[in-house]
């Protein structure tokens, strides 16, 4: 790639090449530090196409990112950094209960607009406040109350995507026929997009010919964000389930039809001590029939951080956070009691909420680590590196305990927490970087865990997607003749493979934790630009724009 690559004709955007833009998209909310080759900001979703296009024909590598809040690294890379969050917005919520909103809208602001005809998105990231509905789509995003709702794919009825060509296309859940092109898009409204034909050609028969290998193949878990939806694909023969979780690997999504669903009128809630990891399995098997809404786990080394907010048992494992809805304050109250009276042979403790100010309380403490893991020193780093683990229900116990087993035989503290009722956990590093080995040992824990998981039957993610973390690992999860498939899939989308190069596909020779944000190998910036990406780390403000890191949201 050139030093300076230059933007297409007709580009209405911004076009930033300057040492000090690049370095203010360098980071996202994982451990990476990439500096990009340039920054494009596009003027409009107009502006799309003819950038797609154009760096499709010279071979410029476009990474397409948002609030860049996404762990494994799918929002960094060294081609043209593709700031999506500046797009228009449009939000529409239908009497029907069906949002259409512009990609660039976050969680939050739908939320808002839906709340006012009493209807709601289930999936919640707790990133919700300035995650974007796109960016939701692209890693097939849950939540806390994925036990119940599931992911995001569950809930899109259909959505746009331009490609590389240019082409614009309106992909919809269970329409008969071929996808067409958008109005107004080239190619003309009405013909079937050149990657749709490439895909039924090159693609399809050969996903339809391995179905049985798939099925056995992909992971019998509740959640799985790894690798290209071909199990989805295949139940639904949706193509849109291929986009859904696809990580700007395939083109970029600009608009989205969701389903809503009815928000509840009652909630209440339940904190349940585990004493014996062992246990916690059947623990919440014993839970699911009753239809939580939320079943969270923080474990010990979770409240160990939180100190003095968590206020719990000593002799507790971890604890697992339990919600239930309905429509009926009695109702819900009810099913609380069920649930105290199922869990009582497994729990060392229950402490029930049953009014609003009670529930609240019981949920901060889901919230409490998070601005100890914000103030840690420089020196001592969160580091999202075996984040996303998601196994069998049953087998979740012997997950964490085999996970803090390789953690403290590699003197490595880690925080676990996350969706027990999927068995999936989210679990932070926090390492000691002015150790000269602290990168070699990160890297013998992510190659241990990963087989653990597969070991169990599970995925390494579950909800955040592969990034450029992951991507290595997909073969091991997988096998050499899946992985061949996703292939198919990317060269019908994206022949030139400019598309997010890297993710999900991994490039030859990388690893894991090549190009880290901390340690003596990470990429040189500016100083002052470094201390604000770590401001906006430090205190999760990553619904700001980058530009205005660079003062007054001009690039000098």
């Amino acid at each position: 790639m050139a030093q300076h690559p230059q933007p297409p004709k007709a580009f209405r955007g911004r076009w930033l090449t300057d040492p000090a833009a690049r370095a203010a998209y360098s980071e996202g909310a994982g451990p990476y530090r990439v500096v990009p080759a340039a920054v494009a900001i596009p003027a409009d979703r107009d502006d799309l196409p003819r950038l797609l296009e154009h760096a499709g024909d010279e071979g410029l590598a476009l990474v397409p990112r948002a609030a860049g809040s996404g762990m494994p690294g799918g929002n960094v890379g060294s081609g043209i950094m593709l700031d999506l969050q500046q797009l228009d917005r449009p939000l529409a919520v239908s009497e029907r209960g069906v949002a259409t909103v512009g990609a660039a809208v976050t969680w939050q602001a739908l939320d808002e607009a839906a709340a006012a005809q009493e209807m709601r998105l289930p999936p919640d990231p707790s990133s919700g406040a300035f995650c974007t509905i796109g960016g939701m789509v692209a890693t097939n995003a849950a939540g806390a109350r994925s036990v119940c709702y599931g992911s995001i794919r569950r809930w899109v009825r259909g959505l746009e995507l331009v490609t590389t060509n240019g082409e614009c296309t309106w992909l919809t859940r269970g329409a008969p026929g071929s996808p067409v092109a958008c109005a107004g898009r080239t190619p003309e409204f009405g013909a079937v997009p050149r990657w749709v034909e490439r895909f039924e050609r090159d693609a399809a028969g050969p996903i339809r010919s391995a179905a049985d290998l798939v099925r056995r193949r992909f992971p019998r878990t509740r959640k799985n964000s790894a690798g290209y939806a071909l199990d989805a694909y295949l139940d639904t023969g949706d193509l849109l389930d291929l986009v859904i979780g696809s990580e700007g690997t395939l083109g970029v999504i600009t608009r989205v039809e969701l389903e809503l669903d009815v928000r509840p009128g009652a909630v209440a809630g339940l904190l349940l001590g585990v004493a014996d990891l062992e246990q916690l399995g059947s623990l919440i098997e014993h839970l699911l029939p009753l239809e939580p809404a939320a079943l969270e786990l923080l474990d010990r080394t979770y409240l160990d951080l939180a100190g003095e907010q968590a206020r719990l048992p000593d002799d507790a494992a971890a604890v697992l956070l339990v919600d239930f809805e309905s429509i009926d304050p009695d109702a819900v109250r009810g099913t609380v009691e069920e649930a105290v009276a199922a869990a009582r042979s497994l729990s060392s403790f229950a402490e029930r909420a049953l009014d609003p100010e009670e529930h609240a309380r019981l949920w901060e403490l889901r919230h409490a680590a998070s601005p100890v893991l914000a103030a840690l020193p420089d020196t001592k780093r969160s580091l999202q590196i075996i984040e996303d683990g998601c196994v069998p229900v049953p087998a979740l116990g012997d997950y964490l305990a085999g996970v803090r087993a390789a953690a403290q035989a590699l003197d490595i503290q880690v925080v676990a927490f996350g969706h027990a009722g999927d068995g999936h956990l989210h679990v932070n590093a926090l390492v000691d970087t002015t150790e000269p080995d602290f990168e070699a040992r990160l890297a013998t824990l992510f190659d241990r865990v990963t087989d653990l998981v597969i070991t169990l039957g599970g995925t390494p993610s579950g909800e955040h997607g592969d990034g450029r973390l992951r991507a290595g690992a997909l073969e091991r999860v997988y096998g050499a003749e899946i992985i061949e498939l996703f292939h198919h899939v990317k060269q019908a989308f994206d022949p030139q493979g400019v598309m997010n190069p890297g993710v999900i596909i991994p490039e030859p020779g990388a690893r894991p934790l090549d190009h880290l944000k901390v340690g003596g190998d990470a990429a040189a910036i500016p100083e002052t630009l470094a201390r604000g990406l770590r401001d906006i780390e430090r205190t999760g403000g990553w619904g700001v724009s980058r530009l205005e890191l660079l003062g007054g949201g001009e690039s000098p």
